[in-house]
């Protein structure tokens, strides 16, 4: 396993979710400050329009570097060359058909949200400029692919965050320069033009290097484009389910009870994008060891990643549980804290998701791109019908149910049951880790109750900075010695680890010195 790669690959990943967590606390105010209000509201709301755009992206970039890295791990190159020459020319495609896409909602734009755009400054350049921008990031999302495919993840990771950095700098010179919402346009379609740049050039370093050759071949190209019959209708499907809950609930809630929701909803899902990521970087890496054939140390590298990877879930979910409270507080007032049973379920699904998330995505590496966008696909429906009726009856709490009900029994049951039929998870690992987890979830609660209890009779109600503070530190001090004492994997991985960067340095040295 190529620990040099797997470094980039979360590099990579995380990078780019945290440079743009970073943009957006920096321009937002600066888009308040420069942007005229009315302006910026009618930009948001057509944003919104506008990203549906890239439902014309049937996940090119992602069965790109699925194919190449697999293939790259078989030394079959004439067929890597292939794959990205049929890569070059589905991108080619997608981007004509999303700027036309694009000018179709351009010229809607106006009836679809009931306003007159013409009337607010700069707006149309910008919905224009924004246009191709969308149309140039569906573009790099192949060629990061193919990058990623052959392992050449530390210029992804570079080009990414580069990217970010020329994206900040480029919105605040435009902003303090008086050019209101173009600013934002032009920034974004700089960012996706640098990418692929960046990209394209590194990809053909990387194949001289290695004396490969980019080819367009028909007959091979129509064979490539039989797996988007599947992976095209499994995205346009999830991505219109993915906001039907807040489309749903606006019907049959009043809207400051969707406000409230949303605000609770908002920090469990950057956190569960931020853990997420740890699966997607492992990606090129499995379907690369799946090639040369490595099975047997796929097989200890993904179940070694999924004790990590699980370790971290439980412990947001318990962190959650014990802070939530005091962060929504802290972060926008008590008055709008959910309840507990609506954080309870928020926190369920926050746990089967990323559980389920990871299976999803082994399968997806491994080559399972059919079977996985069938299920996918399924999901979706389920949840577009399904939610119509739940939220007119149950509101938020049904909601939240279905979602969980989805993710245990098909994120979680099918998935991890499809990545052991397909040879790759060991149902001595599941009973391995749960059993483990017998004695520290126990504890971890007890643990966290009298967090609760300690920090209440310490700070006054209103104190929510030093309860969280306090509370949080004490138990993540519990929850590791638990792991610690419990699990002997993760004892003996801390050992290696020692081993490899302190005593073994010191070694060293210490010879050298003698």
């Amino acid at each position: 396993m190529n620990s040099k790669v797997l470094k980039w690959n979360f590099v990579f990943q995380y990078g780019y979710v945290l440079t743009n967590i970073f943009n957006s606390i920096i321009l937002l105010p600066l888009y308040v400050k420069h942007i005229d209000s009315a302006t910026l509201g009618i930009w948001l709301a057509t944003g919104n329009v506008l990203n549906w755009i890239t439902l014309t992206d049937p996940g090119v970039g992602d069965v790109l570097q699925q194919k190449i890295a697999e293939l790259k791990g078989k030394n079959l190159f004439k067929e890597i060359g292939q794959t990205i020459g049929a890569g070059f020319f589905a991108s080619s495609i997608i981007l004509v058909i999303s700027i036309l896409v694009g000018f179709v909602f351009y010229f809607l734009l106006g009836t679809i949200i009931n306003k007159d755009v013409s009337i607010y400054p700069h707006l149309q350049t910008a919905l224009m400029l924004s246009i191709i921008a969308i149309g140039m990031s569906l573009v790099s999302f192949s060629m990061s692919g193919i990058n990623q495919g052959l392992q050449n993840s530390a210029d992804v990771a570079i080009a990414t965050i580069l990217a970010n950095i020329l994206f900040l700098i480029t919105n605040v010179v435009l902003l303090y320069k008086g050019f209101g919402v173009i600013s934002i346009a032009f920034s974004n379609l700089a960012r996706a033009v640098f990418i692929n740049i960046y990209n394209i050039a590194s990809m053909f370093k990387a194949l001289k290097k290695e004396n490969l050759k980019a080819e367009f071949d028909l007959p091979y190209f129509k064979k490539f484009i039989k797996i988007f019959s599947f992976t095209s209708v499994s995205r346009i499907i999830i991505g219109l389910s993915g906001s039907v809950d807040m489309i749903m609930l606006a019907r049959f809630i009043p809207p400051s009870m969707i406000t409230v929701f949303e605000i609770n909803k908002r920090p469990i899902n950057m956190t569960s994008g931020l853990i997420g990521r740890h699966s997607v970087a492992l990606m090129p890496l499995i379907s690369h060891g799946k090639g040369k054939g490595d099975d047997e140390k796929m097989v200890g590298f993904i179940g070694n990643q999924f004790r990590i990877y699980s370790y971290g879930v439980l412990f947001t979910s318990f962190m959650f549980w014990l802070t939530y409270r005091n962060l929504i507080s802290l972060w926008t007032g008590s008055s709008k804290y959910a309840g507990d049973t609506i954080l309870h379920l928020l926190i369920a699904n926050f746990f089967f998701g990323l559980i389920g998330y990871f299976m999803s995505n082994m399968c997806y590496a491994l080559g399972d791109i059919k079977m996985n966008s069938l299920v996918n696909m399924a999901k979706g429906i389920f949840l577009g019908v399904s939610m119509y009726f739940v939220a007119q009856k149950f509101g938020i709490i049904g909601t939240l149910c279905v979602f969980i009900f989805i993710g245990a029994s098909t994120d979680v049951t099918y998935f991890s049951y499809r990545l052991h039929k397909l040879g790759y998870l060991k149902f001595s690992l599941i009973k391995n880790i749960f059993g483990v987890w017998l004695a520290i979830v126990p504890i971890s609660l007890l643990a966290g109750y009298g967090c609760k209890l300690l920090v209440g009779h310490l700070f006054a109600e209103n104190i929510y900075l030093f309860k969280l503070l306090v509370s949080g530190s004490l138990f993540t001090i519990i929850f590791m010695f638990a792991v610690f004492i419990f699990d002997a994997e993760i004892r003996n991985t801390i050992k290696n680890l020692k081993e490899k960067f302190l005593i073994g340095p010191f070694y060293k040295l210490k010879l050298r010195r003698a």
